[in-house]
């Protein structure tokens, strides 16, 4: 009678191996966040307690740089602005994304075409757009004030951009022109996936276009709703080129936002410690409204169609 070879030590080799080969495959991207992501935070967690220049050795000052951040109205009032600049982007990027989603889901060449055309902005780097918008709103000879011009509106003429009520407002069109292709075509890969029968369900129900809209489509589109919102708010913080490129926090700062008086601080006042403990700051604010944002909307059983 012959004896069977044991098949455990085998077995024991083969997922030893395959748990060493996930952790080969996971370890650039480690070596990079690490590089690119925890180093960086970690000097600047460390800077943020020094006042230091960029050249030189930095001095320990404790935690004199935070209290400064607490009692600059600039930076206070950087906030507001980006909390304004936030509403308004989920307004004109998020929402108006999914009516156009809704509008143009319909097959047919025509709605494909709209649907290119709509999207065609995504295709512009943000400072190659935010510096196209400044020509539209020169006031001058910018095409904006000429077209009110030409049809017999010169008194709505406007300095958009050097207007404090205007500037912040000028901006978000600016962004919701670039980025709401963006999430029409996220809104539209989600309609794709709800069944037909739904809706003509909800025909023979008697339920008409909004009706089917505000029970069928929205419920559906949950899920990718929190993806988008989200999106869309830690974007917003990240808006740095766009402001910089048109107004660069002006006029009066009126469009000062956290990343602009960052930049403003540590490059230009040469306060790379202060810049370094606004930059904490925004982290650990962008952190906190991301991580309340998804629990305040989890949802303990997904709906699956």
């Amino acid at each position: 009678m012959t004896r069977r070879r044991p098949v455990a030590r085998p077995i024991a080799r083969s997922v030893r191996i395959e748990r060493i080969q996930k952790y080969v495959f996971v370890l650039p991207a480690l070596l990079l966040f690490g590089a690119f992501v925890l180093i960086p935070l970690g000097g600047a967690v460390y800077y943020s307690f020094t006042t230091w220049g960029g050249l030189g050795t930095p001095e320990w000052v404790g935690l004199r740089n935070y209290r400064r951040a607490f009692g600059d109205s600039i930076h206070l009032r950087s906030y507001l602005n980006i909390s304004w600049y936030i509403v308004g982007t989920l307004l004109v990027e998020v929402a108006f994304g999914l009516v156009m989603a809704v509008l143009l889901s319909k097959a047919g060449r025509l709605f494909e075409l709209l649907r290119g055309l709509f999207f065609s902005p995504m295709v512009l780097s943000m400072v190659a757009a935010g510096l196209l918008w400044t020509y539209v709103y020169d006031y001058r000879r910018g095409l904006l004030n000429e077209v009110l011009r030409s049809v017999g509106l010169p008194d709505l003429a406007q300095p958009w951009l050097s207007d404090p009520n205007w500037a912040l407002i000028a901006v978000i069109v600016v962004s919701g022109w670039k980025y709401a292709g963006f999430y029409m075509i996220i809104f539209l890969a989600a309609l794709r996936r709800i069944p037909v029968s739904l809706y003509e369900a909800a025909t023979l129900d008697g339920a008409g276009p909004l009706q089917k809209f505000v029970h069928v489509t929205l419920p559906l589109l949950r899920e990718t709703s929190v993806v988008a919102v989200l999106l869309c708010v830690t974007g917003g913080f990240a808006a740095f080129d766009l402001f910089f490129t048109m107004t660069n926090g002006g006029p009066f700062n009126a469009t000062e936002i956290p990343t602009t008086w960052i930049v403003k601080q540590a490059f230009e006042r040469h306060n790379m410690g202060y810049g370094a403990a606004l930059t904490v700051i925004m982290t650990i604010v962008v952190g906190l409204v991301s991580l309340v944002y998804l629990l305040a909307t989890r949802r303990r059983h997904a709906v699956e169609y």
